[in-house]
């Protein structure tokens, strides 16, 4: 009798205790948007400025990003902005126009470096240093890698090694001739790290372009996200041999040490234009301005035409986090031509009327004209802004405001064969200040 008494005592205080004990509160999951998350260094652990763990490290987009459950790193960094023609086959009409080229790209072709006669990647394997111009290394500090947003060349060699892990792997030494190969003679991958894709360059409207590029021209290579995205401060220089130290802005973290982060799902126009405004300018004579251009003034952005990923109106780069961005046929661009065309086109918008766009039915046209003519031909007679017919390299010119000084060599004419000092103009006013000159 007092055995049971004993027991059911025992069962009814556990009972009341399990009533009395409450769960604990579950926070709210974040849902279909980026939450606030831990910043991660390149080995893959945290950092928390707030409670001072790994807080002297660059933090990793490749490991923050990239990481289980979050965004296929491999499959983003195939897209052509990253590659940048890196193991593309030059085209035969291609190879013999520029018997130079490695790659139909600005990694290996004719676009890199803005010098005045154009450089030459050098190969991967060499027989005598005099065969070396511009190695990978240099491919990033002749300016190219301020319009690279990382990965690809910047991360991987040409054998798909990282750069610094594998030079330490293979025992070499940084600024040695290193067997003369074409990735890694006189180049600092040991103390400089790569490279790797930065998402918020283009995924962050606030992005500091000047703060990252800043750090590549200080060769402070895995330093440049972390300035970029305005996490913290870097300070100190790889290049002046001086030691790098980072010092994070503790108030861009919450309480858990999580980083909270303004992340735009599409880049803006603002974004793209940090790399396309110029040359587009220059080959094209494209403003992208209200001015000059319907479709900013209508509020298109770039990517509605360009579109990429889930949105692309082209099966061959339809998919999700598939990064190969939707492009026309530009000429003297040769970059992954198996993709030509993959962008949408006026008639999306204007014959099936893709956003309630207005629709373009020309009844009082005969057939043939929209048959034949593109819509270009009645719609853009002629640019709003002045672009170069022909750009040479053979023809010295004393142009003011021209600069680099080497860059006199570069002599541009315009539609009408009129000298035109297109980098003085630059070096005058920037490119949003472009003069309207129809031609």
């Amino acid at each position: 009798m007092i055995f049971v008494l004993i027991v059911a005592f025992c069962l009814g205080a556990f009972t009341l205790r399990a009533e009395n004990q409450k769960e604990p509160e579950k926070k709210p999951v974040a849902s279909g948007v980026c939450p606030p998350f831990y910043l991660k260094d390149e080995g893959g652990n945290s950092i928390d400025p707030v409670h001072n763990i790994n807080a002297d490290k660059p933090y990793s987009p490749k490991q923050t990003c990239g990481t289980k459950n979050c965004h296929d790193y491999n499959k983003i960094t195939e897209g052509f902005h990253f590659t940048q023609g890196k193991g593309e086959k030059v085209p035969e009409l291609f190879a013999k126009r520029y018997n130079w080229v490695s790659s139909p790209g600005n990694y290996g072709g004719t676009w890199c470096s803005p010098a005045p006669l154009y450089r030459q990647l050098a190969s991967k394997k060499n027989d005598n240093a005099r065969m070396i111009d511009m190695t990978s290394f240099d491919f990033v500090t002749a300016t190219c890698g301020t319009c690279h947003p990382g990965g690809g060349p910047l991360e991987y060699d040409r054998g798909g090694n990282r750069y610094d892990e594998y030079m330490k792997k293979q025992g070499m030494k940084s600024g040695d001739d290193n067997d003369l190969d074409g990735d890694y003679f006189k180049a600092r991958w040991i103390d400089t790290g790569v490279i790797e894709a930065d998402c918020l360059l283009c995924h962050m409207p606030e992005y500091n372009f000047k703060g990252r590029n800043k750090q590549l021209g200080n060769l402070n290579f895995k330093w440049a996200a972390t300035a970029g995205s305005g996490f913290g401060n870097v300070d100190g220089s790889i290049k002046d041999s001086k030691p790098v130290k980072v010092d994070y802005d503790k108030s861009k973290f919450d309480e858990e040490g999580k980083v909270i982060v303004h992340i735009a799902p599409g880049p803006r126009n603002e974004t793209c234009l940090q790399c396309h405004r110029k040359p587009d300018w220059k080959k094209r004579g494209a403003a992208f301005s209200p001015r000059t251009d319907v479709h900013i003034a209508a509020g298109l952005r770039c990517i509605d035409c360009h579109a990429a990923g889930s949105n692309s109106v082209d099966k061959r780069i339809r998919g999700k986090e598939v990064h190969q961005f939707g492009k026309g046929d530009d000429p003297s661009g040769w970059v992954r031509n198996d993709l030509d065309n993959s962008m949408r086109t006026c008639e999306s918008c204007h014959i099936e009327g893709w956003r309630n766009a207005p629709k373009a039915s020309h009844a009082w046209l005969p057939p043939f004209h929209m048959e034949t003519l593109s819509c270009q031909a009645c719609h853009i007679p002629s640019r709003a802004v002045k672009s170069a017919l022909v750009q040479a390299s053979d023809v010295y010119n004393p142009a003011p405001r021209i600069t680099p000084p080497p860059k006199h060599i570069w002599s541009f004419y315009d539609q009408e064969m009129n000298f035109w000092n297109h980098y003085g103009e630059l070096d005058l006013f920037t490119a949003m200040d472009q003069p309207t000159d129809v031609t």
